[in-house]
C-alpha cells in the first residue's frame, strides 16, 4: 500500500493556555499531514460494530501509523506505575530522536549513542523473520501499518492486537520485500494486546529467536526493530536499554476508553509510529519483548528534549497468551473475527460535527447505557434499535458506557444468541433475543 505522508512531522502549535502537557489530541490527520492535527482536538469518533475501538495504549501512538482518513490513534496522557525495585543505570544521553531531524523527543539514560550492539549478521537474521503489516480501517477511511514477528515456519505471526483490530484486508511482507501475504486472524487477547495471525500460503519461513524475558535486568541493552513511520522496507533499528521491569500503564484513546496493561518492560529507546508488534532484542540476538506503546510529555512535535519512554510486552507473557490462543481457551481469548451487534456507539451524547454532519442525540431522553450513533446492520436493525437509543444490557452484562459494551462483546462469539436490552430516545425500555453476526474485522 502507499502511505502518502511527509517524512518529517510538521511542527504543531503549542496547546492552548491551561492545557496540561500530554493532553488528548484528536485522530491522525488526513493526507498530506503526518501526526496529530492542530489544536483544538477534533470531536470524538463513534465506534462501530460491537462497540469497536482502536486503542492507543500510551501517551503517543507508536503503535500503528495511519494515513488518509483519520485512523483513530490518539495522543493521550498516561499514568505509569513501576513495580520494579531496580533503578536505571546511568549513561550517556542518546542522540537518536523519536522523530527525524531532531523533531520530538530524544531518549536519555543508558542508551548507546551510536548504533546497535548487535552484529550485522544478528540483525539480518532477525530482519528475515520480521514482517511489515498493512491494512485498511474497517470504516474504509484510512490505512494503518505496524510490525509483526514470524514465530513458526508455516507463517504464524505474533503482533499487537491494536495493530490489526478494526481493520480489513490485512497484508504482510517479510523484511519489507518480496512476497506480500494475505493475513488471516487466528485469535487475539484485547485485554493484554496480543494477537496471532497467519500468513496465508506460507511455508519454510525463518523464525525470530525467542529469548527469556525473566532474565532481564534494569540497564540491559536492547535493540528495537520495526516498521518505523510505516515506510516499509528492511526494519528500522534503534538502540536502547531496559529502564524498569513490571511497569503498569493506563491510557485513554480518542473514543474515551481507558486501557491498562501490567507487567510491561519500560525501555528507553527512540521508538516511532509503526514499530508496534516488532521485536525488542537483547545483546544475544534474542527477542525479549514486543514493542507496544510509548509515552512522552508535552506536544511530541515540538523541538524539546524531554525523554522518550517505550513499553513492551515481555516475550514470556506474549508467548503464554499465544499458547492460550492456539488452545482456544483463556480468560480473554477471542478466536477469529469479531462478533457483530450492528451499531456504532459513542462514549458521550452524539452531536453534529462542526460541518453539520453526524447524528444529533441531544433531544434524546434515554437516561442510561451506551449511546447508539447509528445502526449499521443486523442483528440490531432487525431487533428495532434506532439511532439515539442507549444499550443497557447484552446477555449477562449490564451496560453503562461504550467501554462496557465493547468489553461485553469480547466475551461472545459469532452466532451466539444473547438478550439485548436498550432504551429508545423516549426512554422506553425494550428487549430482544438476537443472534450475533460476524464482522469482517477483528476487534
Amino acid at each position: 500500500m502507499t502511505y502518502d505522508m511527509q517524512e518529517y512531522p510538521p511542527l504543531d502549535p503549542p496547546p492552548p493556555p491551561g492545557e496540561p502537557a500530554g493532553a488528548v489530541y484528536g485522530p491522525w490527520s488526513s493526507n498530506p499531514s503526518w501526526g496529530p492535527p492542530s489544536w483544538p482536538p477534533t470531536p470524538q469518533r463513534p465506534r462501530r460494530g460491537s462497540g469497536l475501538r482502536r486503542t492507543a495504549l500510551a501517551a503517543f501512538a507508536i503503535a500503528c501509523v495511519g494515513a488518509g482518513g483519520g485512523t483513530a490513534w490518539a495522543l493521550t496522557t498516561a499514568s505509569i506505575d513501576n513495580h520494579s525495585t531496580g533503578t536505571p543505570s546511568s549513561g550517556s544521553t542518546g542522540t537518536g530522536g523519536g522523530f527525524p531531524n531532531g523533531l520530538g523527543n530524544q531518549p536519555t539514560g543508558s542508551v548507546p549513542s551510536t548504533g546497535s550492539s548487535l552484529s550485522t549478521a544478528a540483525i539480518a537474521k532477525i530482519d528475515s523473520a520480521v514482517v511489515d503489516i498493512t491494512a485498511r480501517t474497517a470504516t474504509g477511511t484510512g490505512e494503518v501499518a505496524g510490525t509483526g514477528m514470524i514465530i513458526t515456519s508455516n507463517g504464524e505471526v505474533l503482533t499487537n492486537n491494536h495493530v490489526i483490530d478494526d481493520t480489513i484486508d490485512i497484508r504482510a511482507q517479510i523484511d519489507g520485500t518480496g512476497t506480500t501475504y494475505t493475513v488471516k486472524v487466528i485469535g487475539y487477547d484485547a485485554s493484554d494486546d496480543v494477537a496471532l495471525v497467519q500468513l496465508q500460503g506460507a511455508s519454510n519461513l525463518p523464525t525470530v529467536p525467542i529469548g527469556d524475558s525473566s532474565k532481564l535486568s534494569v540497564g540491559d541493552s536492547i535493540t528495537v526493530l520495526g516498521n518505523a513511520l510505516g515506510k516499509g522496507g528492511t526494519p528500522a533499528e534503534v538502540p536502547g536499554s531496559v529502564a524498569a521491569l513490571g511497569a503498569q500503564i493506563t491510557a485513554s484513546d480518542d473514543s474515551g476508553d481507558n486501557e491498562t496493561l501490567t507487567g510491561m518492560l519500560q525501555v528507553t529507546a527512540a521508538i516511532e509510529p509503526g514499530d508496534s508488534g516488532g521485536p525488542e532484542v537483547n545483546a544475544n540476538g534474542q527477542v525479549i519483548g514486543m514493542t507496544t506503546a510509548g509515552q512522552t510529555s508535552g506536544n511530541p512535535n515540538q523541538q524539546t528534549s524531554t525523554t522518550t519512554t517505550g513499553f513492551a510486552i515481555p516475550i514470556n507473557k506474549a508467548m503464554q497468551i499465544i499458547s492460550e490462543i492456539r488452545s482456544g481457551s483463556g480468560p480473554h481469548i477471542h478466536i477469529g473475527l469479531a462478533a457483530l451487534l450492528g451499531v456504532a456507539v459513542s462514549p458521550t451524547v452524539p452531536t453534529l460535527s462542526p460541518d453539520g454532519t453526524g447524528t444529533d442525540c441531544t433531544a434524546s431522553m434515554a437516561a442510561s447505557g451506551a449511546w447508539v450513533v447509528t445502526v449499521t446492520g443486523n442483528p440490531a436493525a432487525g431487533a428495532g434499535v434506532t439511532s439515539c437509543a442507549r444499550i443497557t444490557g447484552v446477555g449477562n452484562y449490564s451496560i453503562s458506557t461504550s467501554s462496557d459494551l465493547h468489553n461485553a462483546m469480547e466475551q461472545y462469539t459469532v452466532g451466539q444468541t444473547v438478550t439485548l436490552t436498550w432504551l429508545d430516545s423516549s426512554n422506553n425500555s425494550h428487549s430482544a433475543t438476537v443472534k450475533l453476526a460476524q464482522a469482517d474485522f477483528p476487534d
